[in-house]
């Protein structure tokens, strides 16, 4: 059996068993969780590789002498830009591509990247120096070749941007459903609701441990905040670390789903051979 603990202070961990070992687990020892140094995501290294080249050059030409105009990176992303066409727009549509995620995400950033919503800009380090400070511990970075700063590991970040009528609940429930969507697997609209007994479904499960792996983050105020169940139309947005998103649901199996054990804190995940 193998059980983790969160990597920061307010996060829940997430905790696998092996199924059947109940008694392994009233004995077990708890470690801390990390995300894999080498992460399982193939797909989202050779997609970050793949962006990285288009954003690096703005034309190429081939050997027949053709000029191809190459997705270029602006230095701000507006989210009010992101329905007309030009470089904001393919460039969004290109990284959506690459994390298979089109319609649950408003935007994917970078952590050296600023984006804009309503007219007001804000840095993502920023974002995420903040973040940290509010739990305890430093934003580390470090320097590159160029002398700028970067995180130890480049990471994506999906940002949602609070709509009329939003719920926290609901919006991660989007960002699951399109992530198992493109799996092949259809999940219910009502797959999150409680069983007949009242329990918990494994979907709600999933939602609520999900609630504490996202950042929120006043645009107005210019803060995080820390409370998850006050969201404010097109003033706040929610900030996934999509690393971690991804690295999480991997290591569901959907079809036992309902197995999985949630205590408020920890998740548990059943290992299935």
């Amino acid at each position: 059996m193998r059980s983790y603990r969160p990597k920061k202070a307010r996060r829940p961990s997430i905790i696998i068993l092996a199924s059947g070992l109940a008694v392994i687990l009233a004995t077990a020892l708890i470690i801390r969780y990390r995300l894999p140094e080498n992460s399982s995501r193939q797909a989202a290294q050779e997609a970050h590789k793949q962006t990285q080249d288009m954003e690096s050059v703005a034309n190429k030409n081939t050997p027949d002498g053709m000029v191809i105009k190459e997705v270029s990176k602006p230095e701000v992303i507006d989210y009010n830009e992101l329905e007309k066409e030009g470089i904001i727009k393919d460039l969004m549509a290109s990284r959506k591509k690459d994390l298979g995620m089109y319609d649950s995400l408003d935007m994917v950033v970078k952590f050296d990247e600023t984006f804009t919503v309503g007219g007001i800009t804000v840095s993502m380090q920023e974002i995420l120096e903040q973040a940290a400070a509010r739990q305890g511990k430093v934003f580390e970075t470090q320097l590159t070749e160029s002398g700028s700063r970067q995180p130890g590991k480049v990471t994506t970040y999906g940002v949602y941007v609070v709509q009329p009528g939003d719920n926290i609940w609901n919006i991660h429930f989007r960002i699951l459903k399109e992530y198992y969507a493109r799996k092949g697997i259809e999940v219910e609209d009502r797959a999150d609701e409680p069983t007949d007994a009242g329990v918990s479904s494994g979907i709600g499960k999933i939602l609520k441990f999900s609630e504490s792996m996202v950042i929120i983050y006043n645009l107005k105020e210019k803060t995080v905040d820390d409370n998850i169940n006050i969201i404010e139309p097109l003033s706040k947005v929610i900030i996934y670390n999509m690393e971690e998103v991804f690295s999480l649901l991997d290591k569901i199996d959907f079809n036992h789903v309902d197995r999985l054990q949630f205590d408020g804190t920890n998740i548990w995940i059943p290992i299935h051979n």
